[in-house]
């Protein structure tokens, strides 16, 4: 069928309602920008040497004016750190991959990178105070540059953000992938977050958000993590600005959080947080470690090989100290001991769950089958109105081994 002469795509589009709107630099019709800017259109090169700073920056002011989409094709597109603006996508198709694996796949960062070429910031992509903005379907490369430069930095300054990131890599940064401080409404979705110099989501400040299908993998600090107190450089007026140091009502759903040398989820000071189904293996400190914590649920969870290296009480699965609240129910600790990819300490971890005054919190039916060489439950005490058992404990035959 046609309609009035015109194809029958285009007639579908028409008849659906959609504004079929021309791709490419500075084409407009009656004072809208286009709804898709091709970074090459605005002088990029992608070839991994040039400085595309300048077209990404002309880009995006152009993509402001009409609530636009700034598209990456293929290629390495190398840029100093930039403030993104609010109501605007970043998007390509890096069609990133894990690892290089027996050199099978020199391509697995992906296809479509921004690369970072200095480091004297706060983050290679600032949304400082930007919303409704969206990254997408990108790898970010901090190259190692800097100290402490984030990935993504974002912080609002008395409205709500809104950042969603879908479908990035984003790795080789000195700071954490993703610097959430005191950013309100978030959304973290199908991304690998690794090899970064700090955490994988250092979410201190982070408030109403979710963080789901996500990788965060080997990074020197935790995966997820929450300070719940000021940075020591941290200068007063800052301090007075932000208010509050730890996370809260983030939802950690499906997420595998993996070989981070810090440890898997740190929290202190957080509340209201529900980590349900995640899978949580071999990071070197604790698999989940809450301090000063309230109103948090860790439920459903796969919780394998936590506390590597560790000595002492950190070399645990769970911890839990000076806690409110809490329920920690329906997970299953394996110790997995005889692991052979990694060099581990033959006994490690050594305790399952560790607690100590807790206030109304449930520690109860979780599966404990060689979770640990020496305890499955250390029950320090200390503890008000909680209950703590019918914990099912297994303990391994380490033979000569332990």
């Amino acid at each position: 069928m046609k309609l009035n002469g015109m194809a029958p795509a285009v007639a579908v589009l028409l008849i659906a309602g959609f504004n079929c709107v021309s791709m490419g630099a500075g084409m407009e019709k009656k004072g809208v920008a286009a709804a898709y800017l091709n970074i090459r259109d605005f002088g990029a090169k992608g070839d991994g040497k040039s400085d595309d700073t300048p077209a990404l920056r002309s880009a995006m002011e152009q993509a402001e004016k009409g609530n636009g989409t700034v598209y990456f094709p293929s290629g390495t597109y190398c840029i100093h750190p930039v403030k993104i603006p609010s109501h605007i996508t970043l998007r390509g198709d890096s069609n990133w991959a894990y690892e290089n694996k027996g050199k099978k796949d020199p391509e697995f960062e992906g296809r479509t990178t921004l690369k970072a070429l200095s480091g004297n910031a706060r983050a290679l992509l600032d949304c400082f105070d930007s919303r409704g903005t969206r990254i997408v379907g990108l790898t970010l490369d901090g190259d190692e540059q800097g100290k402490s430069m984030h990935g993504i930095y974002a912080r609002h300054t008395g409205c709500e953000l809104h950042l969603v990131v879908e479908d990035c890599r984003i790795n080789h940064f000195t700071g954490s992938g993703i610097r959430l401080e005191k950013a309100w409404v978030f959304a973290i979705r199908r991304c690998l977050i690794m090899w970064n110099g700090e955490h994988g989501i250092d979410c201190t400040g982070g408030y109403d958000g979710w963080v789901i299908d996500t990788m965060l993998t080997a990074n020197e600090g935790a995966g997820f993590f929450a300070r719940g107190e000021a940075p020591e450089d941290m200068k007063a007026q800052e301090k007075t600005d932000i208010r509050f140091f730890g996370s809260a009502s983030v939802m950690l759903t499906a997420n595998r959080i993996e070989w981070n040398r810090g440890g898997g989820i740190m929290l202190n000071g957080a509340n209201s947080m529900q980590i349900n189904g995640c899978s949580i293996d071999h990071n070197f400190g604790p698999g989940i470690m809450m301090t000063d914590s309230t109103a948090n649920t860790v439920t459903g969870c796969k919780v394998r090989t936590n506390g590597v290296d560790c000595e002492g009480e950190m070399s645990c699965q769970i911890r839990l100290e000076e806690c409110r609240g809490t329920v920690v129910t329906g997970n299953t600790l394996w110790g997995w001991f005889g692991r052979k990819e990694y060099n581990y300490k033959e006994a490690d971890p050594l305790y399952g769950i560790i607690v100590k005054n807790l206030t109304g919190c449930v520690v109860s039916q979780n599966a404990l089958f060689e979770s640990s060489s020496l305890e499955g439950v250390v029950d320090h005490g200390g503890h008000t109105d909680s209950v703590i058992g019918q914990n099912a404990f297994v303990k391994p035959d380490l033979g000569t081994k332990e």
